[in-house]
């Protein structure tokens, strides 16, 4: 499902994303930073930039202007049909400036058409994940001072949900926590009690499974439980009359509930 946002209409092309972030330290910067304080004050012309991904299509990331720590980062894929520049402007909206925020693209749902008017898909949860530990790399290239890869956040809507529940027990990037939207509920058993060991023991903590639908809702409910039993904390919203989507009601229950899910990692504790 596509939902438009603002950003779309700003970025005409994949080719305006390229607005390179550029670090510009001021003598006091420089001096904290030689004496262990805080890192260079990272600035960037634009919230969002392209990044080149080896062997993919640039990804979108958001970047946490102003930061002067080094920051967590969120990887959110979309719905198949969806863009990387939507979910990464709706998540900077509940996120802000407290984490780099790195949304890949995917495989254009129609090759032949520019790349600004066709929507994209995952192939399967194996090439997303590769896809992914590739963008990761080429994220802690871009940003070497400010980037915190260690134990990143997963969100993702509808197929880009469903695929992330079943990366997010082995990915190499041990992924910690999870907000997955309409999506990775259980509708194809993506959760079992041995499959939540296996995150939990991977450095999983806690999961978020939003749902707009009746179905979904009880569906993850009885996810949850297993999930629970297999030592992952969970918390189901539904949010009534949602749908298939990822804006309106469902962006506010999400946003509020975001809270909860970074609970306890201190990194994200930066304005």
């Amino acid at each position: 499902m596509r939902c438009t946002f603002p950003l779309w209409a700003a970025l005409a092309t994949v080719g305006c994303l390229v607005a390179p972030a550029s670090v510009k330290p001021g003598h006091a910067e420089q001096a904290d930073a030689a004496m262990g304080g805080a890192l260079p004050l990272l600035e960037s012309d634009a919230p969002f930039v392209a990044l080149p991904v080896s062997r993919h299509r640039p990804a979108v990331v958001s970047v946490p202007r102003g930061a002067t720590s080094k920051r967590p980062v969120l990887v959110v894929a979309h719905g198949a049909g969806d863009r990387p520049e939507w979910q990464c402007e709706l998540w900077r909206g509940i996120v802000g400036d407290r984490a780099f925020i790195l949304c890949p693209r995917g495989f254009p749902t129609n090759p032949y058409v520019p790349p600004e008017q066709t929507g994209y898909f995952f192939t399967t949860h194996h090439a997303l994940g590769r896809e992914i530990t590739l963008a990761l790399a080429a994220l802690g290239e871009r940003f070497p001072e400010h980037v915190d890869l260690e134990a990143p956040a997963y969100a993702g809507f509808s197929q880009g949900a469903i695929m992330g529940a079943l990366l997010l027990p082995n990915h190499p990037a041990r992924f910690a926590r999870a907000a997955l939207v309409e999506g990775g509920y259980g509708l194809f058993r993506e959760w079992d009690i041995p499959t939540a060991e296996r995150w939990r023991a991977h450095g999983g903590v806690r999961a978020l499974l939003a749902c707009g639908r009746d179905r979904c809702a009880a569906q993850a409910r009885e996810s949850a439980g297993r999930m629970r039993r297999g030592g992952i904390d969970v918390r189901v919203i539904h949010a009534e009359g949602a749908g298939h989507s990822y804006g309106g009601v469902m962006e506010r229950e999400v946003k509020a509930a975001f809270a909860w899910v970074i609970e306890g990692d201190r990194r994200w504790a930066s304005p």
